[in-house]
C-alpha cells in the first residue's frame, strides 16, 4: 500500500503532467513572478508562462496582454493574497470573454496544504517529495 507521500507525489506528477499538456496546446499561465516562472520551468512546463508583477504594466494592461489568448491558467500563491488576486483576475478575464481556469491553483493547495504557500515553492517540494518516494 502506497505512502501518504507516495499518494501525494503521485497526485502532483499527474497534475503537473495536465499543465505540462494544456500549456504545450498554447494555454498560458499566469503566475505572480518571476521566481514562481522559474519554479514552473523546472516542473518541465515550456510554454507560455505570463507574469504580473513582472509585465511592467497595469493589471487592465496585463489583461490586455492575455486577450489575444482566449484562455488562461490562473496559478497564483496559495496564500490570501494569492486567493484575491486570483478571483480577480477571474473575474476581469472572464468579463474579457477570456476563459479563465483556476482549477490546477485550487488542486496544488489542496494537495500541499501547509507544505507549501507559493508557485516559486513547487519545484523544491516536488524534489523533496521524489527523494522521500526514491528512498
Amino acid at each position: 500500500m502506497p505512502s501518504a507521500h507516495e499518494r501525494i507525489y503521485e497526485r502532483m506528477e499527474r497534475l503537473i503532467q495536465k499543465l505540462i499538456a494544456k500549456s504545450k496546446r498554447g494555454m498560458p499561465i499566469i503566475v505572480e513572478g518571476r521566481k514562481d516562472e522559474r519554479s514552473l520551468r523546472r516542473l518541465g512546463i515550456e510554454g507560455n508562462i505570463l507574469c504580473m508583477k513582472s509585465a511592467g504594466v497595469g493589471f487592465f494592461d496585463f489583461i490586455e496582454r492575455v486577450k489575444p489568448s482566449r484562455e488562461a491558467i490562473v496559478l497564483t500563491d496559495f496564500d490570501r493574497e494569492g486567493k484575491q488576486l486570483s478571483l480577480q483576475l477571474l473575474k476581469e478575464l472572464t468579463s474579457n470573454r477570456i476563459k479563465a481556469d483556476d482549477s490546477f491553483r485550487k488542486q496544488f493547495r489542496a494537495l500541499c496544504r501547509s507544505e507549501v504557500r507559493s508557485v516559486e515553492e513547487l519545484a523544491d517540494y516536488m524534489e523533496r517529495l521524489r527523494q522521500i518516494v526514491v528512498a
